[in-house]
């Protein structure tokens, strides 16, 4: 799983991590803490006490990389992180939309099932469960975003552009 964010009603990063290391013995989880420092400390903390489980990560370039790896996303619905989410096929858990945007991209992910949503972290313990607990369903979400997905869509826009650019 990758962990990105936190938000009202989640706490940090570090908690989130805790919370479904606690809950799901079998979970790997890789988290960023982005420029944080602090968050990195943490989350450096808490992997010694789960070896093997949860790879912290700081600032990166090649997000797309971290999220090859993994299964599911859990993360805010923010326009670039659902927009690469679903070029590559993942299935998000979204927490903490921010009304407007994140929240019309929430309930787009939500009605095309592509992703769950967590209102709480009690909640998301129980989406997690549910997902690892059914794979098909996974599978069934991976398609599904993967089909919502426009891997070229920069490309496309660049033509469009420049193609209007030249009349």
């Amino acid at each position: 799983m990758l962990l990105m964010g936190g938000g009202a009603g989640f706490g940090t990063v570090t908690d989130i991590a805790a919370r479904l290391l606690r809950a799901h013995a079998g979970l790997h989880i890789i988290a960023l803490a982005g420029r944080d420092k602090s968050t990195l400390a943490a989350l450096n903390d808490l992997a010694a006490n789960y070896p093997g489980r949860l790879s912290p990560q700081g600032h990166t370039g090649q997000i797309e990389r971290l999220m090859a790896c993994a299964d599911v996303i859990v993360t805010k619905p923010g326009g670039l992180t659902t927009s690469e989410s679903l070029a590559i096929g993942l299935p998000m858990v979204v927490i903490a939309p921010i009304p407007g945007q994140e929240e019309h991209n929430a309930n787009f992910l939500l009605e095309r099932g592509a992703a769950l949503k967590a209102f709480d972290l009690l909640t998301l313990e129980y989406r997690i469960h549910s997902l690892l607990a059914n794979p098909a369903q996974l599978a069934e979400m991976r398609t599904k975003a993967y089909a919502l997905g426009q891997p070229a869509a920069a490309s496309r826009v660049l033509a469009t552009i420049l193609g209007a650019a030249r009349c």
